[in-house]
């Protein structure tokens, strides 16, 4: 029991010392305050059931994105590579606005949520039937409202 109890005085000391340390002089970190959309970008996955093991496949579109901070605009021409040996034609000939996962690049420390019925960024969507509006959240609290539009979609 002498030993237990031992045991416990040096973890509360241990603590105790730690935590006088962590509170002095740390600097104050600055609040952001940007809420901003900086890229947008697109990929196509698909489950490749060759083989023993289904295996999910992802293929990165190239995405050209104009960013307009000003007015609160991202517009995106969306392009499927061509295919491959990794990408083949079976599987191209199936990519459609209707089946990509989106992706933003966001202000530091902000938050991005979808509004009015827009795609859930990072999951499979639909992104035929934009323009769709995006609420951007920054650290400090400043909200502002972004405006996605697919502008072109080629093959």
């Amino acid at each position: 029991m002498n030993r237990f109890i031992k045991n416990i005085s040096i973890c509360c000391t241990s603590v105790l010392l730690l935590s006088a340390c962590l509170q002095s002089g740390l600097e104050e970190l600055p609040a952001f305050e940007e809420a901003d959309i900086t890229n947008f970008r697109f990929e196509y996955r698909w489950i490749n059931e060759e083989g023993n093991y289904p295996q999910l496949n992802v293929q990165g579109l190239e995405t050209l994105t104009e960013v307009d901070a000003t007015s609160g605009t991202v517009t995106c021409v969306v392009k499927v590579p061509n295919a491959s040996q990794d990408f083949p034609e079976s599987i191209r000939s199936q990519v459609a606005l209707s089946e990509l996962v989106g992706f933003a690049d966001i202000s530091n420390a902000s938050t991005i949520q979808p509004t009015d019925g827009a795609p859930v960024l990072g999951q499979l969507a639909d992104f035929s039937q934009g323009p769709y509006e995006y609420e951007i959240t920054a650290a400090n609290g400043n909200k502002k409202v972004w405006i996605l539009e697919i502008a072109g979609f080629e093959k």
